[in-house]
């Protein structure tokens, strides 16, 4: 009986000391990460004490998600979760496999109507592509008699089935996979399955709409919509797990006031597909893709897209992006991916208001970064509230970017046309942008982000509608 009790003791003894150890290490540790790397998101920030935050609550809240961000060891033991994570899969003999990212597998796209549609849905698991391409047309269905009613604007539609050909998709009988979750791995390649619901693409149209109709006719503002990498599988047996980005962006389009100016990168990409334009381990382009995106901008703004042996090139290889820290996996791992870089040849200064509302001088391709396992933050140094790129063109052309990370890679080339870029990452800027715009004197407005982040939820389109003041 003396012995239960002493191994009792020591039990708890053992559960206090690690407790409290570990929030002693977070303590001493003196972690001054602002971003996480295998993430590739900001890091929670210690709360300033003000009377309103003290009294909602959101003060202490705050302080947990900050401890959360920064106890002691936390990028290891984020590392060996993630392999741990990865043993769960299995892998078919031709090296495809669709990796599981949470312990439910349910597509439930509208969070507004989220208990509705799994009522109707009566919960039913996604266990083969047949049941996600069901699901996914179960509610498209719901929109198409609105969709056909909507009012025509003229834009340049992307007609996806004359696409398809171009890009010769087959299907190849010698894949085989077996789905698991949301991310399809073929070989050493990752690609994000993609889904949208109309609900999220009109909602951030109507977003782009009411910005555009707070300025006067002086104002232009254009809108381009990125596709990501699985849009452009050849394999129609695996692209089919995917919705059409296509049908997506021209539902964006569709939904826009005559104001907005669509820019359609889709196509050049497609055109481009076989090239280097995305990565394997990541979930965004390479500066090759958007590049290519760049000359179509270039052309609908009036102006000629530089060539891109114009721009001074750097690799960085060793590079293994978000998607493989989501599921580790060895034939991504053996085949990293290189970053491209092509440096402007404008003279410029680039000026970044952090969170924490400091100013600090950087370089827009910021070589820092080229030893960090996050390599694509090489681009503008990340996602920042609010940035200025100041060129030495003196053309007097100025232009403000809403962007996702996306933007990051393509921001570099704009300073061939303009001088003064100014960018807005919705996320985290916390002030009016369309003051802002009106008190530096900007015309021109491009709202730039992939259509995964848009698409399939309104949060982005909230955080426009949040600054649009």
């Amino acid at each position: 009986m003396k012995k239960s009790k002493t191994k009792h003791w020591i039990v708890i003894l053992l559960f206090v000391g690690i407790v409290y150890g570990l929030g002693g290490m977070t303590l001493l540790s003196n972690n001054n990460m602002k971003v996480s790397e295998i993430e590739n998101r900001q890091l929670a920030t210690f709360p300033i004490l003000s009377e309103e935050a003290l009294f909602d609550g959101s003060y202490f809240q705050d302080i947990i998600n900050y401890y959360s961000d920064h106890f002691a060891q936390r990028e290891r033991l984020l590392v060996l979760s993630k392999k741990i994570e990865s043993y769960k899969g299995s892998q078919g003999e031709d090296q495809v496999e669709i990796v599981l990212l949470s312990s439910e597998d349910e597509y439930i796209p509208d969070v507004e109507n989220r208990d509705t549609i799994m009522h109707q849905e009566e919960k039913k698991t996604i266990k083969t592509a047949y049941d996600l391409n069901q699901r996914v047309y179960n509610f498209a269905a719901k929109d198409i008699e609105r969709f056909t009613d909507m009012r025509p604007i003229e834009v340049e539609s992307i007609d996806d089935d004359t696409l398809l050909e171009q890009l010769q998709v087959t299907d190849d009988k010698t894949l085989e996979g077996q789905r698991k979750n949301s991310l399809l791995i073929i070989e050493d390649t990752i690609y994000e399955i993609f889904g949208y619901t109309e609900n999220a693409c009109d909602y951030y149209a109507s977003a782009i709409n009411s910005f555009a109709e707070k300025f006067d006719d002086n104002m232009t503002v254009y809108s381009m919509v990125v596709p990501s990498h699985i849009e452009f599988l050849t394999s129609q047996k695996y692209r089919s797990l995917a919705d059409s980005q296509a049908d997506a962006i021209n539902r964006i389009n569709e939904s826009f006031i005559e104001a907005i100016v669509p820019i359609n990168a889709y196509s050049i990409l497609a055109k481009h597909r076989d090239e280097y334009i995305y990565f394997r381990s990541d979930h965004h382009w390479t500066a090759r893709g958007a590049y290519y995106a760049y000359t179509v901008f270039a052309d609908k703004i009036g102006d000629n897209a530089y060539d891109l042996d114009r721009f001074e090139k750097a690799e960085l290889e060793g590079f293994l992006g978000y998607l493989y820290y989501k599921n580790f996996n060895r034939n991504v791992k053996n085949n990293p991916d290189t970053v491209e870089i092509y440096h402007p040849f404008v003279e410029n200064e680039y000026t970044v208001t952090t969170q924490g509302n400091r100013t600090i001088n950087l370089d827009l391709i910021n070589m820092n970064y080229a030893k960090k396992s996050n390599k694509y933050m090489v681009f503008l140094s990340g996602d920042n509230p609010l940035s200025v790129v100041d060129t030495d063109l003196d053309n007097g052309r100025k232009i403000l970017v809403f962007k996702d990370s996306y933007g990051n890679a393509f921001i570099p080339y704009l300073t061939s046309h303009y001088d003064e870029i100014h960018i807005i990452d919705p996320r985290h800027y916390k002030k009016g942008a369309i003051t802002y715009a009106k008190e530096h004197d900007i015309n021109e407005v491009l709202f730039l982000n992939s259509s995964v982040l848009i698409s399939s939820n309104k949060g982005f389109a909230n955080y426009i509608k949040g600054v649009s003041y």
